[in-house]
């Protein structure tokens, strides 16, 4: 028989172990019911908000729930992160304290849901090359290829790599236009952190479940710890088998890309995409416009890099231009952008509205380890930071207001005490700091005056130029100490000085190694001078170097990886390694790094640099062909010639263990699938030649066909008369002939090999 008090507890276990389950099962995860209650409740808060968003602001009650639905509609656009918009939420003055933990607990369980980092698709459309036949496929086609491809992978990362390599190949074949990539990336990076802040508060509930500890306090712990995935540096390699899985998924990412092309486009849909403020749009921008905060470089650089598209866009009633003007000029921070945003949409939606939105949200991720600050909250004064840095001054235009001025103090503390981890030889002695307009106003996000030897810090643009500006100073003391000059920049220096010696030799270099990561179409646009292409690669130096430790400063550097890399024109060092060692020796003689770091940096960017499987594309795709003695008369096989010597020298570097190793089985399923992933890239650019030059002949009257081809719907018929018989007969699968080509011998006489699919010819 069992004793009483013992069945008493049987039961209770069952009763708890029950409650266990369904609080589990109703939040499928198993999280005990205090913390599934506290979910359902942010749930149930989020809801009465969303549905009655208030119209006016008649009490404190309307104020603060205009407040909560701007954390709300920031979640959803990705401005921020959920983790750091939940630490800001905690830590708002313009919450009562029980509104602070309703808004935490909403957006936890809106970001377990997966209702964060939402993607406009119509950003995603009108993605056409111009020498491309057939159209791309439209942005919802596109973004469902996306979405898809992240969530299923089993390591979002994976996913998003994919994507990154499908859409770099499409370009370089030219069915989608050259800045496709990017947009693309935008979209994946904000479904990778959907799918990675999942998993994370998951991960976080679970182990204040295990613990007993209050989920919130855990949270921001955890922030101070840089334990979130989601707000970890993307600079980091991939373990190895995120890459196998992203190599593997990239030729289906690439034929679904092919087999979406040229279906019917929809009429372009200017959504709104469903803005949750709703008629509390309005109130959230005086209430953005009241509040005295700094503004945020990402949101205000997003703003004016999309200037001309915003302003140019066509389509709306007559108060749409008002309606895009007033969205591009008062987006100062992100609170602000998302009352913005919905207005706008209301009035003049568009592409250019949804990738500004993107890109915002994008450029915000450097910010993801951000220590949330708020007026009155603590910074360092003047004294402390000039007496610890050696600064002459730290100063102020009076134009900064005297309530923004803590924020810019802490900004320029945390921005030095990251780059002194870096650098720790750094010693700005006499340096002055002046925070608001540089001589050239707007023509530079931030400016280092070499004659005053001052920095100056704009408030609207500067955080994310700390670093470059430090370097031009750093070179600026180069100078003073090698040539006894001030005024001048040493490396600028030495490159007229024809005496220049080593430093000259390895700046020459520097800039030479650089030239080859730019494109050639961009180069007019960047500066080569020897300063700035220093300071751009210490730039990127030093945000690389603090992702080896886990950390990131958007106030310091706002690089991010090799596709984003901020907005101060960095370019990631060359595949060949090549201007990572000048770097590192023209650091060896103005900055000396810390040996280990020095050692490292080399190992991931010198000549003998571990490639990546992004890496391996872009030594295919960027390489410059020899092309001497080809004229437009040549065969196709005599212009692709050259493709076939790259992607043979880029399999010798695989062949040749340069991109990592990994034990037994899985380094010759790496090896497989990096090989497949060159000839990919190399069968990209013969097509991307192929579409360039409109086709190549190996049979007579195939240059006609490719002349009239771009014009009207009897192109076909045309073809057919020409070709004496029907297009589909007349033209082989490109693929089948791109791989003849790509052979060592030339194709048989007769042979036609056409720049587009038979598919593509049929339309």
């Amino acid at each position: 028989m069992i004793p009483p008090l013992h069945f008493s507890r049987v039961r209770a276990l069952v009763v708890l172990g029950a409650l266990v389950l369904v609080a589990g099962a109703c939040e499928r995860i198993a999280v005990g019911p205090q913390i599934a209650g506290q979910l359902r409740s942010g749930r149930a808060y989020a809801e009465r908000l969303i549905a009655h968003p208030p119209s006016q602001m008649l009490s404190g009650a309307d104020s603060e729930h205009v407040v909560a639905l701007g954390y709300l509609e920031r979640q959803r656009l990705g401005l921020g992160g959920p983790f750091r918009l939940i630490d800001y939420a905690l830590g708002d003055p313009r919450l009562a304290v029980a509104s602070r933990d309703s808004v935490a607990w909403a957006l936890l369980a809106r970001t377990l849901d997966g209702n964060a980092d939402h993607v406009n698709p119509i950003a995603l459309d009108s993605l056409t090359d111009s020498v491309s036949l057939v159209s791309a496929p439209d942005g919802e086609q596109q973004y469902a290829l996306i979405d898809r491809t992240i969530r299923d992978a089993h390591d979002p990362r994976a996913g998003e790599l994919a994507v990154r390599l499908a859409y770099t190949l499409a370009a370089a074949e030219h069915r989608l236009r050259s800045d496709a990539p990017h947009i693309a990336a935008q979209a994946a990076a904000l479904v990778r952190d959907r799918e990675l802040a999942k998993r994370d508060v998951n991960d976080l509930l679970r182990a204040a479940w295990r613990d007993d500890a209050d989920p919130l306090a855990l949270l921001q712990a955890w922030r101070r710890e840089r334990r979130f995935r989601v707000e970890q540096p993307l600079m980091e390699r991939l373990p190895p088998d995120v890459e196998l899985e992203a190599m593997r998924l990239t030729p289906g990412l690439q034929d679904e890309l092919r087999k979406a092309s040229g279906q019917p486009l929809k009429e372009i849909q200017f959504d709104s995409s469903a803005s949750l403020l709703g008629l509390a749009a309005g109130q959230l921008e005086r209430l953005a416009l009241g509040h005295a905060r700094p503004p945020e470089t990402p949101v205000v650089v997003a703003m004016w890099t999309h200037r001309d598209d915003l302003l140019r866009q066509p389509g709306g009633e007559s108060g749409a231009h008002t309606a895009r003007m007033r969205f591009l000029y008062r987006s100062r921070g992100e609170e602000g952008f998302a009352a913005e945003r919905s207005l706008v949409a209301q009035q003049a939606p568009g592409i250019a509205v949804a990738r500004t939105t993107l890109a915002a949200a994008v450029a915000l991720r450097a910010y993801a380890q951000e220590t949330p600050w708020y007026p009155g909250d603590p910074a360092p004064t003047d004294a402390q930071l000039t007496d610890r840095y050696g600064l002459t001054a730290v100063t102020f235009d009076g134009s900064v207001p005297v309530a923004w001025r803590p924020y810019y103090r802490a900004m320029l503390g945390s921005a030095l005490a990251d780059l002194d981890r870096v650098l720790p030889s750094l010693d700005l002695t006499g340096l002055r700091i002046h925070f608001g307009e540089n001589p050239l106003r707007g023509v530079a996000l931030a400016l280092h005056d070499p004659v005053h030897r001052i920095i100056y810090l704009p408030s609207a643009t500067s955080a994310g130029t700390i670093a470059h500006e430090i370097a031009h100073d750093l070179d600026w003391q180069a100078a003073e100490r090698r040539y006894a000059v001030r005024g001048d920049y040493a490396t600028d220096r030495a490159v007229r000085d024809a005496r220049g010696g080593q430093l000259a030799a390895s700046l020459r270099g520097l800039t030479a190694a650089s030239l080859t990561a730019v494109d050639p179409d961009d180069r007019d646009v960047l500066s080569m001078r020897p300063t700035e292409v220093f300071a751009r690669s210490v730039d990127w130096f030093v945000a690389v170097s603090l992702a080896r430790e886990g950390r990131m400063n958007g106030y310091l550097s706002s690089v991010q990886d090799d596709l984003f890399t901020g907005y101060v024109t960095v370019t990631p060092p060359d595949v060949t390694g090549e201007a990572g060692s000048a770097l590192v020796s023209v650091l060896d003689d103005v900055a000396p790094p810390p040996r280990s770091t020095r050692d490292w940096y080399l190992t991931r960017y010198g000549p003998g640099r571990v490639l990546t499987p992004y890496d391996l594309v872009r030594r295919v795709l960027q390489v410059p062909l020899d092309t001497t003695g080809i004229d437009s008369s040549a065969s196709l096989a005599s212009l692709v010639a050259p493709v076939r010597g790259v992607r043979d020298s880029v399999i010798a570097i695989v062949d040749g263990g340069r991109c990592g190793n990994a034990a037994g089985d899985r380094e010759q399923q790496l090896t497989a699938a990096r090989r497949r992933l060159v000839e990919l890239a190399a069968r990209a650019r013969a097509s991307g030649i192929m579409r360039e030059r409109g086709t190549a002949l190996a049979a007579e009257d195939a240059w006609r066909w490719a002349m009239l081809a771009p014009y009207g719907t009897a192109r076909a018929e045309v073809a057919g008369a020409l070709l004496g018989g029907s297009i589909e007969s007349a033209l082989a699968d490109r693929g089948s002939q791109i791989d003849l080509l790509m052979r060592d011998s030339e194709p048989a006489p007769g042979v036609l090999t056409c720049a587009i699919d038979s598919s593509e010819a049929a339309r």
